[in-house]
């Protein structure tokens, strides 16, 4: 596929995953392997299958072990950033665009993913599409549960009351979001959407980047970002791309929190993988 040139991809890992411990005393949480591949191979190999050729990569917590994997992949445009201080997705994410501030361009595009979640080149698309059809400031990726202990995580949103649900995987149309608001306790909760870390930003992001203070968890973090750029004005968008409902006990499938989540999301990869093979075999047929 022909390289979509004006969009970065930038992936924020420099965490220490405390919560992978003792796994992550030996390896950071980037380069576990899921099936054989060391997640941030897979993250670049999914947008390099999706037309995607430009990577960014913030590193910092045994950073020489991401590097070396990132070295290894081929025919992109590869940047590496160090962030000395882990201080949160904000400050992360603006370590990453401080060399585009004196762009004048503000429909630079920039998706950003955690190390921790991996998608396929059909969900990278369906964002992409949104983004697209839309001409929204944000994409924000949805996935929709019911359980409310998904809200410890997860940035939960609220949904404009003009838009139809049954859209929530158009491409076309998706959802718009009105308000945002991460980890919310029980009472908080605003809707059953729920945000993943994995979004796509124009160059408008940075203004709000800059003015996020530091939460009550003591972090920077996007999704304070994201709601300054609602009030602001800024068009953001949702689009759900996991199609089951999401529970505590699926959500590890998708993004790796826990140790136990290693396995949900081998097993995931394990069926994917599995079933492409055999329509590859049966195509030869």
């Amino acid at each position: 596929m022909k390289p979509r040139n004006n969009a970065y991809v930038i992936i924020l890992a420099a965490g220490k995953a405390t919560r992978l411990r003792p796994l992550s005393d030996q390896i950071p949480k980037p380069i576990i392997n899921i099936n054989g591949i060391p997640m941030i191979t897979r993250i670049v190999s999914n947008f390099k299958k999706a037309g995607f050729s430009k990577f960014i990569a913030l590193v910092g917590y045994k950073q020489e072990l991401i590097r070396a994997e990132l070295l290894k992949v081929q025919d992109i445009e590869l940047q590496i950033i160090e962030q000395v201080k882990q201080v949160g997705s904000a400050d992360a994410l603006m370590l990453c665009l401080n060399q585009f501030n004196k762009l004048k361009s503000s429909r630079l595009t920039f998706f950003v993913t955690a190390a921790d979640i991996i998608f396929f080149k059909k969900e990278i698309n369906l964002m992409f599409s949104l983004y697209r059809n839309s001409k929204a400031d944000i994409i924000l990726s949805l996935m929709k549960s019911k359980d409310k202990d998904i809200a410890r995580g997860h940035g939960n949103v609220k949904v404009s009351k003009n838009s139809d649900i049954t859209d929530d995987s158009n491409s076309n149309r998706g959802l718009e979001i009105v308000d945002i608001i991460e980890k919310p306790r029980g009472d908080q909760i605003l809707s059953d959407y729920y945000s993943l870390p994995f979004y796509i930003f124009t160059q408008t992001i940075i203004k709000n980047l800059v003015d996020v203070d530091i939460s009550i968890r003591g972090e920077k973090e996007i999704q304070d970002a994201i709601k300054k750029s609602i009030v602001d004005g800024f068009r953001v968008k949702g689009i759900k791309i996991i199609e089951p409902d999401i529970t505590s006990e699926n959500v590890g499938r998708y993004h790796i929190t826990y140790l136990s989540d290693i396995e949900k999301m081998n097993e995931r990869f394990r069926i994917s993988e599995s079933q492409l093979k055999f329509k590859k075999i049966f195509s030869l047929k």
